[in-house]
């Protein structure tokens, strides 16, 4: 008696395995690196806020009121940067590109929000002039306009990546039809 099934391996999709519903189960590691990841971002605004000479209800007011309108963008940029690296060994070109991107989008608008904080306080308390806080922002938006795109592009090239596929192809025509769905035929007497 031949055994079909010996041929053709069962295919069950295993979504835990495959990066599916475990990539969002949080862990003590994950809580470890989201509060670590928010200490260092207050840790920053203050630092740089105290720095130049603001207070702390500026720095909450100017500096993290403002980063929190981008807080919705960059909350979907975290979770697709925690997607990414949970799945660097299982896919890796395709994660190391979708972590440098979106890493890079992180820090490139945690950056320029800093700055730019510091340059509007810097132009509201009158130690730079309006020109040099213009030239400062339009320098400030167009390395914004160049990091993007190219992080924009490194997600796409990752998403479409070729992959190679997880279960082998027949190798011939007659290998599919031995496939077939159901109870192995009957061998002739």
């Amino acid at each position: 008696m031949i055994d079909n099934n010996a041929r053709c391996p069962e295919v069950r999709p295993n979504p835990p395995a495959a990066g599916g519903y475990g990539a969002f189960q949080f862990s003590l590691m994950s809580m470890f690196v989201v509060t670590t990841a928010l200490a260092l971002v207050l840790s920053a605004f203050f630092g740089v806020g105290r720095l130049i000479g603001m207070s702390p209800p500026e720095v909450l007011t100017q500096g993290l009121g403002r980063f929190a309108f981008s807080s919705p963008l960059l909350l979907v940029w975290i979770i697709g940067l925690t997607i990414a690296i949970r799945r660097l060994k299982r896919d890796r070109l395709p994660a190391v590109l979708a972590t440098i991107a979106l890493g890079g989008l992180v820090l490139s608008s945690f950056a320029s929000s800093v700055v730019l904080m510091a340059f509007l306080y810097a132009a509201r308390s009158g130690r730079i002039g309006i020109e040099a806080f213009s030239w400062y922002s339009t320098v400030i938006s167009a390395l914004y306009a160049i990091v993007h795109p190219i992080c924009w592009i490194l997600i796409l090239v990752a998403i479409f990546f070729r992959r190679p596929a997880d279960v082998p192809a027949p190798q011939a025509i007659g290998e599919i039809d031995d496939c077939a769905v159901g109870p192995p035929a009957e061998p002739s007497a």
